[in-house]
C-alpha cells in the first residue's frame, strides 16, 4: 500500500500537488460520505441524480483542496463541501424550475428497496415538507435530525457558529413540527414518537 493509503497528511500533499492517484484516494475515502449527505439534504428532489451532485462534490474539493491546511479537517471539510453543493443543486434548481414541463406529482417514485408503504408514505411527506422550508432551515433540519450529525458538526458542516446552527434548527423544528402535525400521516408518527411529543 502506498503512504497515502494511510496516511492523511500525505494525501493532503499530494491533493495538493494534484496527483490523480491521490484524487481517486479522496473519492473512494469520501464518495459514500457526499452521497449520504446530499441525500439527506435533497430527500425526494428528482431534479438531478445524486451522481451528479457528488460529482459536482468532488470538483469543487478538488478546486479547493488549497484551502485545507489540516489533514485531520478532510472529513469535516468533504461534509462541508457536500453540504454546499448540495444547496448549490437546490439553488440552481428553483432558478431554472420554470423550465418544468411536468410536476413533481406526476412523476413516479422510486421505490425504496425493503421499505414498507407506510414508512415510504411518511419519508416522501417529510421531504416534501422539508421542500417548503428555507433552504438554511432545511439544511440545518437534514443534517441534525436525518444525518444525526451533532451541532458542532452540523455547524461545521454549514461553515457558522454553534449559535447560528442551533438558530436554524430551532426555527426549522418548530416549523416542522407545526406543519407535520396537520398530516394526517406525519401526525401518527410524531404521537407514536418522543422527540415532538408534548
Amino acid at each position: 500500500a502506498l503512504p497515502v493509503e494511510r496516511d492523511d497528511a500525505e494525501l493532503l500533499r499530494r491533493l495538493q500537488r494534484g496527483d490523480p492517484w491521490a484524487k481517486a484516494v479522496l473519492f473512494e475515502r469520501y464518495g459514500a460520505l457526499v452521497e449520504r449527505v446530499a441525500r439527506r439534504i435533497l430527500g425526494t428532489e428528482r431534479h438531478t441524480t445524486f451522481a451528479d451532485v457528488v460529482h459536482d462534490a468532488f470538483v469543487s474539493a478538488y478546486a479547493t483542496v488549497h484551502q485545507v491546511s489540516d489533514a485531520a479537517a478532510l472529513t469535516s471539510w468533504m461534509r462541508s463541501v457536500a453540504v454546499h453543493t448540495s444547496c448549490k443543486s437546490i439553488r440552481h434548481h428553483k432558478a431554472r424550475s420554470w423550465l418544468r414541463f411536468f410536476s413533481p406529482e406526476d412523476i413516479p417514485e422510486p421505490p425504496a428497496r425493503g421499505a414498507d408503504a407506510e414508512l415510504r408514505e411518511a419519508h416522501d411527506r417529510t421531504y416534501r415538507l422539508l421542500e417548503s422550508f428555507p433552504l438554511e432551515e432545511r439544511v440545518a433540519f437534514a443534517l441534525r435530525y436525518i444525518e444525526g450529525m451533532e451541532l458542532t458538526e452540523a455547524a461545521a458542516a454549514c461553515d457558522v457558529s454553534l449559535a447560528t446552527i442551533k438558530r436554524r434548527i430551532a426555527r426549522a423544528e418548530a416549523r416542522f413540527v407545526s406543519a407535520a402535525q396537520r398530516d394526517p400521516v406525519l401526525a401518527t408518527w410524531i404521537e407514536e414518537g418522543t422527540r415532538w411529543n408534548p
